[in-house]
């Protein structure tokens, strides 16, 4: 009789998972009513792919207004649920270092964590920073959350130039929500409140 190997059918369990679409990736995304005074989805700078033997999948979403405000919608799925903490974690290190990248000077002390809920229902952690460069000033969000029902991960990275006007508004247009959370921009037409992820 032939030995048994528990990894074996383990790792044929999970080949047969990825194969049957149980880790299909649904992306999460803003709504394009919304996308209004400017802002755009900018396919080109958008990607997809997939790791670990196809059992993890991950796709990125990118919206932009002109050169003032920038936000990406990233939908993560693996085989269970990411923690939000750990997963806003490496978001807060990914905004420092390309904050280091572009020059940018961030105001550590500007730092301001939270949490809110989404159009959706979905609870949320994010942090929010302040940075500066050759007198401009930019504000920065990194925002995440898990989905049950489409069974991914989204995390939301954003930033604003608000020395300028069109960099004012897009902050606005990207953070606010009906309760006024993020420095009490109040509106029902925030960018990342009402992401789509089920």
């Amino acid at each position: 009789m032939k030995e048994f190997h528990p990894f074996l059918v383990f790792l044929l369990l999970l080949l047969s998972i990825v194969q049957s679409g149980c880790l299909s990736l649904r992306e999460a995304y803003v709504p394009r009513d919304l996308l209004t005074d400017g802002w755009y989805e900018d396919f080109e700078d958008e990607e997809k792919g997939s790791g670990l033997l196809g059992m993890e999948k991950w796709s990125t979403k990118v919206y932009r207004k002109g050169d003032t405000a920038y936000l990406s919608v990233t939908s993560l799925r693996f085989i269970i649920l990411h923690d939000k903490e750990k997963l806003l974690e490496k978001v807060d290190a990914d905004i420092l270092n390309q904050a280091v990248k572009y020059g940018i000077n961030m105001n550590y002390s500007s730092r301001i964590n939270g949490k809110r809920e989404t159009c959706e229902g979905h609870e949320t952690v994010f942090v929010v920073y302040t940075g500066e460069k050759d007198g401009h000033e930019y504000r920065f969000i990194g925002e995440v959350w898990s989905c049950s029902k489409s069974g991914i991960s989204v995390i939301c990275m954003g930033y604003a130039d608000v020395s300028e006007i069109d960099g004012i508004r897009g902050w606005k247009e990207m953070v606010e929500d009906p309760e006024g959370t993020i420095e009490g921009l109040k509106g029902e037409n925030g960018l990342i409140y009402n992401v789509i992820c089920h």
